[in-house]
């Protein structure tokens, strides 16, 4: 009798190891993309090109099923992220709070444990780097590309990762 208490137990162990190794790590939907088209200067606004893909970013998030009602939104403090980030704060009522871009492992860390939709607006080089942190996967963004979005989603094996594009041409 004691043999099978053992291997259940044991049985239950490996289950829940392997549960822990398949497990994302986190309960939110989380977006991640590079702010618009800027224009040129220390600190730029956005291009007209860069609102308009600020606008299609905010609609794109919004329609997905996975986004609920229980959502974060994060920015850097350079005008051209809050300027991205914008039309889908308003849009949800929702304040966006800042991060530091110079120390991504905390800031994956913390919303790592956040559940709901997280939304981060970030750069060519921070974007993919956090990416990198949550999942594993490594991702470049070309300096002259804004249309990437990487959307990671919790599911039962881990999580799975959809890639979008904000052009008007692409899927």
């Amino acid at each position: 009798m004691k043999n099978k208490n053992k291997m259940a137990v044991a049985v239950a162990g490996l289950g829940l190891l392997l549960s822990v190794f398949a497990s994302p790590g986190w309960a939110a939907d989380i977006w991640l993309f590079r702010h618009g088209e800027k224009a040129p200067g220390k600190d730029p606004a956005l291009t007209e090109a860069g609102q308009a893909r600020a606008q299609r970013i905010a609609g794109l998030i919004l329609k997905a099923p996975s986004t609920g009602d229980n959502i974060r939104l994060y920015s850097t403090d350079y005008r051209r992220t809050q300027e991205t980030i914008a039309p889908l704060a308003e849009a949800t009522g929702v304040k966006v709070q800042s991060y530091d871009p110079g120390d991504l492992a905390q800031f994956a860390a913390q919303i790592s444990a956040l559940d709901g939709t997280v939304v981060v607006a970030g750069h060519s080089n921070t974007t993919p780097e956090l990416l990198k942190l949550l999942s594993g996967i490594e991702r470049d963004i070309p300096e002259d590309r804004f249309d990437v979005l990487y959307h990671l989603v919790p599911a039962e094996e881990g999580f799975s990762l959809q890639e979008l594009s904000s052009d008007t041409h692409k899927p």
